[in-house]
Formats: structure tokens, sequence, C-alpha cells
């Protein structure tokens, strides 16, 4: 089938100042936590459910991008990491800007530190997309109150979203004027990795799995 008209941004330059060390590279059942992200990107893209793949990273990051060749996915070097989310963000949706793919109608914006990464959900979240829709994350049920990831985005919307600045993210746009913005509720959770201890707790949930 045709691919969907929908192409992810992993974004992967944070400056993980609360890990201590480049967390997209930390260990997690023996490989890093950015190839469990990766894989699940290209075999979404690869069984067509999406269109494009770019990956944003920091400059001294060098394995990253190379994973990301490795499974077909476009890196993109972020050489500003320290102006924040939004600057990656900015790239990534430049870069899916381009011509070298069909016309895309919206980005799948996901972050790098989360392995857990389902493609059920990203399955949902484009079921979900329709031409009224400018926004749509889903709320996972282990954790309601954090705003939810991947976020869906429609094209109409990507220059509003490049104005966002420093870590802002889609939670400030979803309150500005005329953005629709909507949730899908599905089972679960899917944890940021932004500290050691976080990797721990998904360390217990491997040997309790």
């Amino acid at each position: 089938m045709d691919p969907a008209p929908v192409g992810a941004v992993v974004l992967a330059a944070g400056l993980c100042r609360r890990f201590g060390s480049s967390k997209m590279l930390a260990h997690w059942r023996g490989r890093p936590i950015i190839s469990y992200v990766l894989e699940t990107i290209a075999t979404a893209r690869d069984e067509g459910v999406l269109s494009a793949g770019v990956v944003v990273h920091r400059p001294d990051d060098i394995e990253t991008p190379r994973l990301a060749r490795e499974t077909g996915l476009e890196p993109h070097l972020n050489t500003r990491p320290t102006q924040g989310m939004a600057s990656s963000l900015r790239l990534g949706l430049n870069a899916l800007a381009s011509e070298r793919w069909q016309p895309l109608e919206g980005a799948l914006v996901v972050m790098g530190d989360q392995p857990l990464l389902r493609r059920d959900v990203i399955d949902r979240l484009i079921g979900a997309f329709s031409p009224t829709m400018d926004l749509v994350r889903p709320e996972y049920s282990d954790a309601p109150e954090e705003p939810g990831h991947p976020v869906l985005v429609h094209r109409r919307i990507w220059d509003r979203a490049r104005s966002l600045t420093g870590d802002q993210g889609f939670r400030v746009l979803a309150t500005w004027n005329n953005v629709r913005a909507g949730t899908i509720r599905v089972d679960g959770a899917n944890p940021d990795v932004d500290t050691p201890e976080d990797l721990a707790s998904l360390e217990d949930q491997a040997a309790s799995s």
C-alpha cells in the first residue's frame, strides 16, 4: 500500500543535564535506548504507516546518526542544541518539508528518550488524524496528568510550531487560538528517561516482565 502522508521527527539532541551523560546512548536490555525508538519508526515506515523519518542529534553524538542511517532514517545535526527542544523541532519540520519526499500532511514528533514507544499508539494517532484536527496526542492511562508523546501535527500549523522557543512544547501550542487539539486514550505509559533512576526503573520493569 502507499505510505501514509506522515513523516516522523525524532528529537534526540537534548543536553541531558539531569542524566549526566548522553542518555540516548545509555543501554537498556543491551542496546542504546535511542535504537528502540529508531527501530519502531523504521518498522512503521517499512510497513507503510509512515512516509519518511528524520532524526535530529547533537554535534558530539556520532552514534545516533550512525544508528539512524542503519535503519534508513535521515540524520540531521542540530549545531545549537543549547537553544532547546524547539530548535530541533524546527530542523526536523524543515527537513520533512523537503522536496525529497511527497508532500506530507503531518509530522509525528517523537522523543528519542522514550524506548517504550509503541506501534499501536502510532497507528491509532494516524487513524485519528483528520483534516479538521491540527494536533493529536495520546493520553496514557498510567500517566493521565502528563502530556503524552508522540504528537501528530498537521502541516498547516508547522509554521506555528516553528515559532516555539526554548523548551516550549506542544502543550503550549495547543492553548493558542485556532489550534484544534485532541487526544486519544491508550493503556499503559510511555515514560521519558531523564535520569539514571528513570533508566533503573525501566531495568526493573524488564526484570519483572
